[in-house]
């Protein structure tokens, strides 16, 4: 089976597509709507959060806040599940870099013209040109720098996607086929070794979720991943009750992959 993600500048046909890709494939949508639905379950504080700051650009602070980066830990730790759910479309929230070298994964880019986007824009939105001008440099620029602070990586690198659309060159009908028979083809490419590979990233994503959001656990700096063999953690506590709420979650969410704890104590 397959994964689709779609990267989309700013009304340049994201979601049609996206539907129209799922319904034709039997594919799980998965978009803000869905997120937010799904993430209800952690409490209704990441669910307000979620509303105000999704995709959009961090501020200093933010990047800084304990609720912005358990937010984030819970946002990528949720879209590699669905990612282990396969038959998938993943809108936005830089999964395209979250499942970056999946060999089941297609990594679409969209775009358009300004001004077609624009006519778009006051379309759906009911705006004049010059706020819906403003409104998709507001929202790309947005984007772009919420893949920067939280992925390190350029939005609008061509290299990062295994395909690039125009929706002014081809229509969203023409491009839904060629994704749909781009998936067909990727369905054959996860062996046993891509799974074990996506499991353990989505292990490593869990527990980093799990740290992140935890009131009682405050670790200034925390990485967590997989190496294809085992899951790293990496950063300094200055409690050792952190250090033991950490190994209690890391007991429960590992699931038998080995675990490399470097988390060092420091006063």
């Amino acid at each position: 089976m397959a994964i689709l993600t779609i990267s989309r500048e700013y009304r340049s046909g994201g979601q049609e597509i996206g539907t129209a890709v799922a319904q034709r494939m039997r594919y799980d949508y998965v978009g803000k709507d869905r997120i937010l639905a799904d993430l209800r379950a952690q409490g209704e504080r990441w669910i307000a959060l979620l509303n105000e700051i999704d995709e959009g650009r961090p501020t200093l602070w933010d990047r800084f806040d304990w609720e912005y980066r358990g937010l984030m830990a819970l946002v990528d730790s949720y879209i590699d599940e669905r990612a282990m759910d396969d038959r998938v479309v993943l809108v936005g929230r830089g999964a395209n870099f979250l499942l970056e070298g999946m060999p089941h994964v297609l990594r679409v880019r969209l775009t358009a013209p300004i001004d077609q986007r624009v006519d778009r824009v006051m379309r759906k939105d009911g705006v004049d040109r010059k706020t819906a001008a403003r409104l998709i440099e507001k929202m790309d620029n947005d984007r772009a720098a919420f893949i920067r602070a939280n992925f390190h990586r350029d939005w609008y690198d061509v290299a990062a996607y295994d395909m690039v659309f125009n929706t002014a060159v081809q229509t969203f009908e023409e491009i839904t086929d060629v994704l749909c028979r781009s998936l067909q083809e990727k369905a054959g490419a996860l062996t046993l070794g891509a799974w074990e590979e996506l499991r353990g990233r989505m292990l490593a994503a869990r527990i980093k979720a799990h740290i992140a959001t935890n009131p009682r656990i405050r670790i200034p700096t925390l990485k967590v991943f997989f190496d294809g063999r085992a899951i790293h953690l990496q950063g300094s506590v200055r409690r050792m009750a952190d250090l033991e709420a950490v190994g209690e979650i890391v007991t429960v969410s590992a699931q038998g992959t080995p675990v490399r704890n470097e988390l060092r104590y420091r006063v």
